[in-house]
């Protein structure tokens, strides 16, 4: 029986969403240290002749998919993680059953990972955009006889090829609550996005539209046959207007599924340790959190939908691509190889958790004999770039300079600060500097002034 049936209706939380959007809760005290939809887990025994706690409640993860090559590396990094997390939740586990649904016709991929295939949506649907295959696949899933042989879980798990799962994903989904992910993009506070969405609910305030997309969610199956045939519905028919397709371009079938779940009114608890999507620019650490609404401490999902680039001195790339580079739209044409190079040594945390994760998968299917004999290039395109030049460019005496930390300026303690690429910070304001040769470096801030150091290898003190 699922325990879910006892708790009653969603609790509006007391908590905003970060972009003002109401939040509703499983359980009152759901965003607390201890909420009471998980403390079963807690009471999972060791010993295999005990049954599972009341509490657990599986799911069946489906993993949304079309077969280009693109998807089928992504698939089996998938899969080899979501065995890997499967086993490691133990016995008790409520990540459960597992089904590829694919788009398009039978592959190679079937008799190693479980699959189910449909046929693709033909161009009359997808206008070109072929992520609408999403929830026209799931149309047709939901009505076949092997959703209803396979799927006898009552909750699923909609998932992507590019999610690495780190751990077993607890289900806190209910009869009446499905749970997602905040977006940033699909906010119904913004201003064109929100009042093109408010033109397709004409009896809902577009402020109670859910800011999530249909993946990652955790939702009833009966939520689940009811969402998809408008997911569907109003993704094809947002591809096709032209107001609607120009503004949210790749993202238009996730506002397909928030407007349906809209219309009918079903609620989303926003769960931010669901997932993470780090970048170039942002989200770089796993494991500590910067308030409510950042990245929570050990996410579940790491979503590798943005890239990460930097140059051989760990400084992040932005909106362009580094010497290091890993993202999944270098490997369109051929997989990842095995050993992938590994990130500068100060890149932050999120690059290597990707890295070693990517590693792992495909070193293991390597030995398995299911990776690809003909793959892609590594992560480190070469040897040297602009920031190991400049560094070689501020020799001994620059490096200690920067490494060293702050410095004082005589008797007034006034910091200063070296950084890399000649920049500089004082009390005064920001500045550039060089090294002119042996122990004397030259500061630009209002004018040249030349600082004579110590020691061109081991500095402390300077004159000016």
């Amino acid at each position: 029986r699922d325990v879910a049936l006892d708790w009653g209706p969603p609790t509006l939380s007391s908590k905003r969403i970060i972009d003002g959007s109401p939040n509703y809760l499983p359980v009152p005290n759901a965003e607390g240290p201890a909420p009471d939809d998980m403390a079963w887990r807690k009471e999972v025994s060791s010993d295999p002749s005990v049954p599972c706690p009341a509490g657990r409640r599986p799911y069946h993860t489906i993993l949304t998919a079309q077969g280009s090559l693109y998807q089928q590396w992504q698939t089996k990094i998938f899969y080899y993680h979501f065995r890997k997390q499967q086993a490691a939740g133990g016995r008790c586990t409520e990540m459960t059953g597992f089904t590829r649904l694919l788009a398009g016709k039978p592959d190679e991929l079937m008799p190693t990972i479980p699959t189910v295939a449909v046929p693709e949506a033909g161009h009359n649907v997808t206008r070109g955009f072929p992520v609408i295959n999403r929830p026209w696949s799931m149309l047709l899933f939901i009505d076949m006889k092997e959703f209803r042989e396979r799927i006898i879980e009552r909750y699923v798990y909609i998932a992507e090829t590019d999610h690495l799962l780190r751990h077993d994903i607890p289900n806190r989904a209910t009869p009446q609550l499905a749970v997602g992910y905040f977006f940033p993009y699909m906010s119904p506070k913004d201003p064109k996005s929100g009042g093109i969405a408010q033109k397709w609910l004409p009896d809902t305030k577009v402020a109670d539209m859910p800011p999530v997309g249909p993946s990652p969610i955790l939702i009833h199956v009966d939520l689940l046959r009811a969402v998809t045939p408008l997911w569907y519905e109003l993704s094809w028919k947002l591809k096709r207007d032209p107001e609607a397709n120009a503004a949210y371009g790749w993202m238009l079938e996730m506002w397909g599924y928030s407007i349906a779940a809209a219309r009918l009114k079903i609620k989303h608890f926003v769960w931010q340790r669901i997932q993470i999507e780090p970048s170039a620019a942002w989200h770089q650490t796993l494991s500590e959190r910067d308030g409510d609404w950042a990245p929570a401490v050990d996410p579940f999902i790491y979503h590798y939908t943005f890239g990460v680039e930097y140059l051989l001195d760990g400084s992040p790339v932005v909106g362009g691509k580094g010497t290091w580079s890993l993202d999944k739209r270098n490997y369109f044409g051929a997989a990842p190889p095995p050993d992938l190079k590994a990130p500068p040594e100060c890149a932050q945390e999120a690059g290597r958790v990707w890295w070693g994760m990517f590693n792992e998968a495909i070193g293991n299917l390597t030995k398995e004999g299911q990776w690809y004999s003909r793959t892609g290039q590594s992560t480190r395109s070469r040897t040297s770039d602009e920031s190991t030049e400049l560094e070689a460019a501020m020799g001994a005496l620059g490096k200690e300079l920067v490494d060293g930390g702050q410095w004082l300026i005589g008797n007034e303690k006034a910091p200063l600060q070296f950084f890399r690429r000649g920049k500089l910070w004082t009390k005064w304001g920001g500045g550039t500097w060089r090294v002119t040769g042996g122990t004397k470096v030259e500061m630009q801030l209002c004018g040249a002034v030349t600082l004579t150091f110590d020691s061109a290898t081991a500095p402390t003190r300077f004159d000016y």
